[in-house]
């Protein structure tokens, strides 16, 4: 199965040449604060796109999904023939996919956690045979490396991953790390198409399962 990683579009989708495959999946942060027509545009665009399944979670810049638009966010979603993950997974072909939106809590943004018991609480609910694991923001130490030279994942999720091992666990969120590595077995990938200007940088990674 061919899949497609892509994540942190926000609103530069139309930017983005995807080709074709079974599975396309976006880690988050597709709009830029969250409206509702962005959310529209992005679904339009998903429409378009010559994959089997597509798969979407939400991100921090994505509010609507969690404040009181959350349904009709959403449905704009699923009426394009798009799986949203929020705290829950599907299975196709075999493969168990989980996704969660949330990320340790920085600033006022959408889907943010404490880190400790409350982040815990969602990566509690990530079953333990997991193939694709999809959040929105890293594992600490694994393509979470700021510009400012502090790594921002968070290691709740870190020792979660270690337990459950999934083959692949992909994000977004850190644009300044983007890129794949596979370490114990588990496939990374950070998939930031944006860099740390917001501009569209970074290609679609393809992946065989």
């Amino acid at each position: 199965m061919k899949i497609t990683f892509i994540s942190d579009t926000h609103c530069q989708h139309y930017n983005l040449s995807l080709g074709s495959g079974d599975m396309l999946i976006h880690c988050g942060d597709f709009s830029k604060k969250g409206a509702l027509l962005d959310v529209a545009s992005f679904s339009r665009y998903l429409a378009k796109q010559d994959f089997k399944y597509k798969i979407v979670i939400a991100g921090n810049h994505d509010f609507c999904f969690e404040d009181q638009r959350k349904e009709e966010a959403e449905k704009l979603l699923t009426d394009s023939d798009v799986i949203y993950l929020n705290d829950s997974g599907i299975t196709i072909k075999g493969i168990k996919i989980w996704g969660s939106p949330v990320q340790p809590a920085f600033y006022d943004w959408a889907f943010n956690r404490k880190r400790g018991a409350e982040i815990q609480a969602h990566w509690k609910l990530i079953p333990n045979d997991t193939d694709i694991l999809l959040t929105h923001g890293p594992a600490f130490g694994i393509l979470d490396l700021c510009r400012s030279g502090e790594r921002v994942g968070c290691d709740d999720l870190l020792a979660t991953i270690q337990r459950i091992k999934p083959k692949i666990h992909a994000f977004g969120h850190i644009h300044e790390s983007y890129g794949m590595i596979k370490k114990d077995g588990t496939t990374f990938i950070n998939a930031c198409n944006a860099n740390e200007y917001y501009r569209i940088q970074n290609l679609p990674i393809n992946f065989e399962i």
